[in-house]
């Protein structure tokens, strides 16, 4: 028996919004890039250091990254490398590297999100957020009650 570990946890921005299908069952499928800066030696700042990542999400995931995600926001993104590999209709072999998430949690708070020149093209905002950092899974709390959170 062999022993194998497949993980991945990449940090980085959405290059643009996630783009949202359906498999044949139904199951909800998104599709997003992340640029994940690779450090230099040098400390120089080179944007040929970048690398874009593939991301595929499914399901309930899938569905929280088509509502909440959008281009330009830090996210972490937690899963396994896949190698997909297919053929074109020509018969040649091609593959192409991706990520299958399987966590993401947003690394900005949605203040410094909307503050952020980097970020273009936001989609509109929902009233239901906090201004909490948000782990997706986590249970919202209640910020109308008088209790105190103990």
């Amino acid at each position: 028996m062999s022993i194998s570990y497949n993980k991945v946890v990449l940090v980085g921005r959405l290059t643009r919004d996630p783009e949202i299908k359906f498999s044949t069952s139904g199951t909800q499928i998104s599709l997003f890039t992340l640029a994940v800066d690779r450090p230099t030696r040098s400390g120089s700042d080179d944007s040929s250091n970048t690398d874009f990542i593939r991301i595929v999400s499914f399901g309930k995931l899938a569905e929280f990254a088509g509502n909440y995600l959008s281009k330009g926001r830090l996210v972490l993104v937690e899963g396994s490398l896949r190698i997909r590999k297919w053929k074109t209709a020509d018969g040649d072999p091609r593959s192409t590297a991706e990520i299958v998430a399987n966590a993401i949690r947003f690394l900005e708070t949605r203040s410094q999100v909307e503050s952020s020149p980097e970020v273009v093209n936001e989609p509109e905002k929902k009233e239901d957020l906090s201004d909490d950092i948000t782990f997706f899974g986590s249970e919202p709390t209640d910020t109308n009650g008088d209790d105190i959170p103990f």
